[in-house]
């Protein structure tokens, strides 16, 4: 549980960073130039159908369906594959504003995602008071994991990316954390049918719901993804290594 707190200490302090640089110094985290989304329908139902193309390659693989073996190049492979319908989708849009990366200044975005992100282990290293899992992140970061880390953190950013850019350019912030809100719940409904409704279990669902709201506004009120990539990367790697 400790680690879990830790974890949770970590994401919220990135969106708590990212809101207060938001607020404070605007001009600090160059922002995307505006989604045109044009027919919100139309894109939306696009988005939905890459969403669910990709999860149905994602149960092939697990199903055996496509055949994969377990190196690294192949779990990049896997990762790139069911990412495709993704990809596709932002590809039809020839416009970089679909994915939140802005036209200059992507070296100052990424440097303030690495100096949010060592913030963010700090974080998690104060809240669990275990300093000495520096070491193990350390060394999986110089590992073969982190580099289908790097590569799967990246595919991800952009989804989200997408996500954020369609449902806020098509309608708004609030209908896309609504949607981000109810999603996070769906998948807290195993766990509600295994062990019944508790007040842990609720918490659970709150905390989670408030980290991915928080998030995902943290990063629409930028409008630049490129910043949250090494944040998320390091999140990842920490995760992994301290698991």
């Amino acid at each position: 549980m400790t680690h879990y707190l830790g974890i949770i200490a970590a994401y919220g302090s990135v969106a708590i960073m990212a809101w207060l640089a938001a607020l404070l110094y605007p001009r600090l985290i160059p922002a995307a130039a505006q989604f045109p989304v044009g027919k919100r329908w139309r894109q939306a139902g696009l988005f939905l159908l890459a969403t669910a193309a990709s999860f149905a390659l994602a149960a092939s693989v697990r199903r055996g369906l496509l055949p994969v073996g377990t190196s690294v190049t192949a779990k990049l492979l896997v990762q790139i594959i069911t990412a495709a319908p993704f990809l596709a989708f932002i590809a039809m849009q020839r416009c970089r504003a679909v994915i939140m990366v802005p036209r200059k200044n992507i070296l100052r975005s990424l440097a303030i995602g690495v100096v949010i992100a060592v913030l963010a282990i700090a974080a998690f290293c104060l809240s669990t008071d275990r300093w000495g899992d520096l070491g193990l992140v350390a060394g999986t970061l110089v590992s073969m994991e982190a580099v289908t880390i790097v590569l799967r953190t990246l595919l991800r950013c952009l989804v989200v990316a997408a996500f954020l850019s369609v449902v806020v350019g098509g309608w708004s912030i609030r209908v896309a954390l609504a949607l981000a809100a109810v999603a996070i719940s769906a998948t807290q409904i195993p766990a509600l049918l295994d062990e019944g409704f508790t007040l842990g279990w609720a918490a659970m669902l709150v905390i989670h719901v408030a980290l991915v709201t928080g998030l995902l506004s943290a990063i629409n009120v930028t409008r630049n993804i490129v910043w949250f990539w090494p944040v998320f990367f390091a999140l990842n790697v920490l995760q992994f290594a301290t698991a």
